[in-house]
């Protein structure tokens, strides 16, 4: 009996741990370099950052919603991260390589907040890839869906 509920006690712990991992990881963006340097850099220290907002729909929503983030240009260049791509990988292992000249020039953004709250993992974050789609119909493609990678947990060069 006692082995019984002990087993019970680790197996509900490391289910605990399993699911809560990720949540609790994730307030962390990881950057590699194309140097192979990879930096941590806390949500706290983004939040810090020159914040953009984004005022768009998705198909992921309802309605018009708030993003606010970090522009991927002031990213790149705070962190010092130069590379004609990036992958973009999220907390299930998604991931896309992504031309840095699209998230640079095309108002991309690594959302940290919707509508003034941080995201959660259930929430699509804490890091989702914004693109300002009312404002262009290109952006309203297939290519640029693939791109909104959410859930995102780490950039790196690909170069």
């Amino acid at each position: 009996m006692m082995k019984s509920t002990l087993k019970r006690i680790v197996a509900a712990i490391t289910l605990l741990g399993f699911f809560a991992g990720p949540a609790l990881a994730g307030g962390t963006l990881s950057m590699t370099k194309a140097d192979g340097e990879t930096i941590q850099v806390p949500l706290q220290e983004l939040k810090e950052l020159q914040a953009t907002e984004i005022n768009t729909s998705t198909q992921w929503t309802e309605g018009v919603q708030t993003f606010r983030g970090v522009a991927f240009d002031l990213l790149f260049d705070t962190y010092g991260l130069e590379a004609d791509t990036v992958r973009v990988s999220a907390l299930n292992d998604y991931n896309v390589m992504v031309p840095v000249d699209i998230l640079r020039e095309d108002g991309a953004i690594l959302a940290y907040h919707l509508n003034d709250a941080e995201m959660s993992v259930r929430e699509k974050g804490p890091f989702w890839v914004i693109f300002p789609y009312d404002a262009d119909e290109r952006f309203q493609t297939d290519t640029y869906w693939a791109y909104s990678v959410w859930q995102v947990k780490s950039v790196d060069a690909a170069n």
